[in-house]
């Protein structure tokens, strides 16, 4: 069934599969930024498809563990491709990890909080004085001083309770903290544990109250963009193929996902898929192309950085991003 969101798919221009760009026994790893689930549509529908075969890659899919940690593998080369956002990219680079974005996945954020809404939080200034339960080290937590400057929140008055991701929302339901924060591909867990437990979940968007940044996207090291570049062309080429197949026929997408991870619920990843859309496609994306990366809006996430995360001023948008290997695939809304 074909989404409102997106009428039309097409490419601006046809990837060229020519035998110079991959070998027949060309073997690559990506590895995702954390287990696989509706983000990573678009990977397993074109490997479903036959797309990277045909494309002479042989792609082995491995499991992420946060995005610090994929940008480690690849820039390491114990991986050939990531996901991974964008702050950890710079991150990494601050530390001589040296790799690039080379498209965007999630163009609009995804943070957020939720809570229960028959309690006492109405507005963002109600989170001082509560719980809010995080997982350490996660992206959304270094960006909360962000959100609480631009929402009116004194952000040292919110307990911040550390937990492992897995038990946020039980803890939420349980009412044993007042909210949660996590990323809005959660929101359909979230919601669903809310009605097994009878309560109605709200949510502040980050996004709503200004905090715009890139967040997970694909990379490639330096080094595989120097030695290969062919090849990353190629692969950032099928990948997009896939994702803008996968808006376009989202019942497809979900087939692939599942049958190569038939342990992950059916019901879960379709309502995850349908909320991840609004972060992939936004005005950008529309305008300029699936996977686009402006540098305006990369030099506004390294000042975020640069404010919140103490990153050195030497790291310059085009020092984490390059636009060499995308193609241009059109979207519509």
């Amino acid at each position: 069934m074909r989404s409102n969101c997106a009428k039309a798919i097409g490419f601006a221009t046809m990837i060229t599969l020519a035998a110079s760009q991959a070998r027949a026994d060309d073997k690559y790893t990506l590895a995702l930024n954390w287990i696989p689930h509706s983000l990573h549509f678009g990977v397993y529908l074109a490997k479903e498809r036959g797309w990277y075969h045909d494309a002479g890659i042989q792609l082995d899919i491995q499991r992420g563990y946060g995005s610090g940690d994929t940008v480690k593998r690849v820039g390491t080369g114990s991986a050939d491709f990531g996901m991974a956002d964008a702050a950890s990219v710079a991150l990494g680079r601050a530390h001589g990890i040296e790799t690039k974005l080379v498209a965007m996945l999630m163009d609009r954020p995804a943070d957020a909080i939720y809570f229960i809404e028959s309690g006492t939080i109405k507005k963002p200034k109600d989170l001082e004085g509560r719980t809010m339960a995080a997982a350490a080290g996660e992206t959304s937590l270094s960006l909360l001083p962000v959100f609480a400057k631009y929402a009116g929140v004194d952000a040292s008055k919110i307990d911040i309770v550390t937990m492992a991701s897995p038990n946020k929302i039980p803890s939420l339901v349980q009412k044993s903290v007042d909210t949660i924060l996590t990323f809005t591909n959660e929101e359909p867990m979230v919601k669903n544990a809310g009605r097994v437990s009878n309560v109605t979940i709200g949510r502040f968007l980050f996004a709503d109250f200004g905090v715009d940044y890139y967040s997970i996207g694909l990379i490639a090291s330096d080094r595989l963009l120097a030695t290969k570049p062919d090849a990353v062309k190629t692969f950032v080429g099928v990948t997009m193929r896939g994702y803008a197949e996968s808006l376009a026929k989202p019942d497809e997408a979900l087939d692939a996902f599942i049958k190569n991870n038939p342990e992950s619920s059916r019901e879960l990843m379709q309502q995850q898929w349908s909320t991840l859309r609004y972060n992939i496609l936004t005005p950008d994306s529309v305008q300029h192309g699936l996977g686009y990366i402006g540098e305006s809006k990369m030099a506004a996430t390294l000042t975020l950085m640069r404010d919140f995360q103490n990153l050195k001023d030497d790291i310059k948008p085009r020092d984490i991003y390059t636009l060499d290997a995308l193609p241009q695939v059109t979207v519509q809304p």
